[in-house]
């Protein structure tokens, strides 16, 4: 049995990335509070601190309650010394953003079809290196480039599997694009990303267990969320909710017939743009098939179909999907809509850059 053991030097830099990680999420709260929560020394904990204060992610805020002694200081994370590109797929645009969310320019990407991926990589290039010509910022303070994609997405490798959208398969796309930015680029599925925005909205950040599902014509996805991290499945193929069956004679793009996605989309060129009672139940039946087989708390539901719904087709909806999970009585099942898909893009690349440059792995 073979064992790996981490450096000095690689145990050093876990430890930080965990207090740094332990601090974003639980801020304010003072030195104490961590090394009892994490059951690391007082001497670890303090030299930490001092780095993270020293390269601008950590700054103390004011004083807190005395216990008896002297009173604590408060640390929050400061993000704003630390910047990231983002791409987002569905709006087609490039954002400079630092690390506590704030969007410092943004411009749109022009993508002609079809979709070569190096014509992708070397338009998105050139427009980062334009953007960082406008923006200067030290290498050291750059955390790289973040895409949200369609598709599949093996995250890890920065490999596209397959996209219909996109048209690629089997595609090295952050490879492409490091060699020529000489930075680091993340890629994830647009779901994921999105999933990972909703952890600041007050419907969703308590929950432990809980679902976003992009529904609109650019697919028809689901990203389930266990306890802030996103589920990827044995191949990076979980959520593709689009492709299960209907039982209509539709052609999909992946080939094969009776898809979700396929028959919305029909019906959704049938009607004008127009969402109608039929589109309501076929989504019904998708989102229901979903959580009867999660069983998450609550629901995100976001995406250009979304953003048609009137509050009455809302609550139809709602009443659709009540009607076919199993044991309604049963579930603390909540079911929210939302508009804001570039910002749930955005805060949600904000969370993974951060999480991919500042590890725990």
């Amino acid at each position: 049995m073979e064992h790996s053991f981490l450096s000095h030097a690689d145990a050093a830099l876990r430890n930080r990335n965990n207090i740094l990680h332990f601090i974003k999420k639980h801020q304010p709260l003072s030195r104490t509070d961590i090394w009892e929560a994490m059951n690391i020394s007082r001497a670890s904990v303090t030299q930490v601190i001092r780095q993270l204060q020293e390269s601008g992610l950590v700054s103390e805020t004011g004083l807190g309650q005395s216990t008896g002694g002297r009173k604590p200081q408060y640390l929050t994370f400061c993000g704003s010394g630390k910047r990231f590109f983002a791409f987002d797929w569905l709006t087609r645009q490039l954002s400079l953003l630092d690390l506590d969310g704030r969007v410092l320019c943004e411009a749109p990407i022009a993508l002609e079809r079809p979709l070569q991926p190096t014509a992708f990589a070397a338009a998105l290039a050139a427009q980062v290196q334009a953007m960082s010509a406008r923006h200067p910022c030290p290498a050291e303070d750059m955390v790289g480039l973040c895409l949200a994609l369609p598709g599949l997405i093996d995250c890890r490798s920065g490999r596209v599997i397959y996209s219909v959208e996109l048209g690629w398969q089997d595609v090295p796309i952050t490879a492409l694009l490091q060699q020529t930015l000489g930075m680091d680029v993340f890629a994830e599925r647009i779901a994921n990303v999105m999933a990972l925005g909703c952890g600041t909205l007050e419907d969703i950040k308590s929950a432990t267990h809980f679902q976003l599902f992009l529904l609109g014509s650019d697919g028809i996805g689901v990203c389930s969320v266990f306890r802030g991290s996103c589920q990827h499945g044995a191949n990076y193929m979980h959520g593709e909710l689009g492709h299960i069956k209907t039982g209509e004679d539709v052609l999909c793009s992946c080939g094969q017939t009776g898809c979700l996605e396929a028959v919305v989309n029909d019906r959704m060129l049938r009607s004008g743009g127009i969402i109608t009672d039929e589109v309501l139940e076929l989504l019904s039946v998708g989102i229901a098939a979903s959580v009867n087989l999660s069983d998450p708390s609550c629901v995100m539901l976001v995406g250009s179909y979304i953003n048609q719904l009137t509050p009455a087709q809302q609550l139809l909806l709602t009443q659709a999907v009540r009607s076919k999970v199993t044991g309604p009585h049963l579930r603390r099942l909540e079911l929210h809509f939302s508009d804001q898909t570039k910002q749930l893009a955005l805060s949600g690349m904000c969370t993974y850059a951060f999480d991919r440059h500042f590890s725990l792995d």
